[in-house]
């Protein structure tokens, strides 16, 4: 009988040692499971913010190029007007738009609003200056000095994108 005991306590001891180490197994696998979990969560944020940055730039770079073209196709009209009439017609208030100007320069604040690196925004917002300072210029010489400027900002406005862009992937 001594002996039906011992096997009966020996089966108890090991279904409770197990249940327990069930339990213990399942726990782990679960805690393992949530950080999984977790870190697939983390990537696919992380990766949705790197598709919104890389939109965002993109639309930026699209914003900043036509501010650009919108200076040059005013300072092209500017100089039409100057080699016809022997003057440079400097802006004033009453003077009509720069063609496409106030469009491109809503997207570039608008998309600048969105991209989250700040010398990116700097420089777009540069380029904007510098482009506004260009068409808004007094006379031929202003004109060509920030007109000037406009190239090498916009280069060094696609290398920081490019940099950023590397980053992102």
């Amino acid at each position: 009988m001594a002996a039906a005991i011992l096997a009966f306590v020996g089966v108890l001891l090991g279904s409770l040692t197990t249940s327990v180490l069930t339990i213990y197994k399942d726990r782990l696998a679960a805690r393992h499971e949530i950080v999984i979990r977790d870190q697939q969560y983390e990537r696919e944020r992380q990766a949705a913010r790197n598709d919104f940055q890389r939109e965002s730039i993109q639309a930026l770079q699209t914003a900043v190029s036509d501010v650009i073209k919108a200076a040059y196709e005013e300072l092209d009209r500017v100089l039409a007007e100057l080699r016809e009439s022997g003057s440079w017609s400097a802006r004033q208030w009453e003077t009509p738009t720069a063609e496409g100007w106030s469009d491109s320069v809503l997207r570039l604040q608008l998309s600048a609003a969105r991209v989250l690196d700040e010398e990116l925004r700097g420089l777009a917002h540069e380029i904007q200056r510098v482009a506004g300072e260009a068409i808004w210029a007094a006379d031929l010489a202003a004109a060509k000095q920030h007109s000037r400027k406009l190239e090498p900002l916009h280069v060094r406005f696609n290398d920081t994108a490019n940099r950023i862009f590397a980053a992102l992937l």
